[in-house]
């Protein structure tokens, strides 16, 4: 969604600067997988999954579409959907548990994954007044849980957004955070109706304290990220969640676009910043970069 109002000129220079791409798709993980065409990106799957692929790779042009506008920038990038087996040989993170962000490629579960069935497991331990929240908004059925795992596609394409550009948010938990705002606005503005579908979840877990954090500060997260027990993983997530519902609701979907541009630093502008607060030199290794023979 574009801003109500254009960009001034140090916001169009900065646009200027991440309007191209930088990642670099591991296209080595696509060999002997099904293609789907039609959609701004690549879309790879297991024969299998051709159908989930198909849902997914839709809710994320939607959200592709929706992001590049508000950010002024579109990543190249890939969806890469799996079924079990051919994610034991070909994703980088063994366990089919949750989808990722890796190289250009976002990695999808094509199957239910195991992330769906820990879900549940912490859901049927909730307190009679907490299952009942759970039950009004997800029901009782057995997949009840899939329609919140499919919208985190979104957050995993977030990651492709921030990777492609030639900044990098200071700490890990702000660019998850960063993912999960951008999740929660594309619900917001685009799938208004899955809203409850996205913040119950996360919301009732947390006020109910159906998740056992092994720890729950942020210098835990820095410390260990991405390496983090799975259920402390999703705690951790969980509360992100609820940061972002609170600021977006409190300013609406474009404080994603002021988050992104608090970093979004062009060369120039860093070099400026080493040169005055490192020394004089230092704000010239960027522009001499090249100048050394190879």
């Amino acid at each position: 969604m574009p801003l109500e109002n254009g960009p001034d000129d140090a916001e169009a220079a900065v646009l200027a600067d991440v309007g191209a791409s930088r990642a670099v798709i591991d296209v080595s993980k696509h060999q002997g997988l099904a293609s789907l065409a039609g959609f701004p990106f690549e879309v790879r799957t297991s024969a299998s999954t051709r159908e989930q692929a198909g849902r997914l790779a839709d809710r994320c042009a939607k959200a592709y579409s929706y992001l590049g506008d508000m950010l002024a920038f579109r990543p190249r990038c890939a969806l890469v959907v799996l079924n079990r087996a051919d994610w034991t040989e070909r994703a980088s993170n063994p366990s089919y548990v949750m989808p990722y962000y890796d190289a250009g490629n976002l990695f999808l579960t094509g199957e239910p994954s195991d992330l769906t069935a820990m879900l549940e497991e912490v859901a049927s331990s909730a307190p009679p007044a907490a299952a009942r929240e759970l039950h009004q908004v997800y029901g009782t059925g057995a997949d009840r849980l899939e329609s919140f795992a499919d919208m985190l596609v979104v957050h995993e394409l977030a990651h492709a957004f921030h990777d492609g550009v030639p900044f990098v948010f200071p700490r890990s938990w702000l660019m998850e955070l960063f993912a999960d705002m951008a999740l929660y606005a594309f619900v917001v503005a685009e799938e208004p109706d899955r809203r409850l579908h996205f913040e119950t979840l996360p919301r009732v877990a947390l006020e109910h304290g159906l998740l056992k954090p092994v720890a729950a500060d942020l210098r835990y997260f820095e410390a260990f990220y991405p390496y983090i027990e799975p259920l402390t993983y999703v705690w951790y997530q969980f509360r992100f969640t609820m940061m972002a519902k609170g600021v977006i609701d409190a300013s609406g979907p474009t404080v994603l676009r002021r988050l992104w541009e608090a970093f979004a630093v062009t060369d120039e502008q860093l070099g400026g910043v080493l040169g005055s607060q490192v020394h004089p030199a230092a704000g010239q290794w960027l522009a001499s970069w090249d100048e050394w023979p190879r």
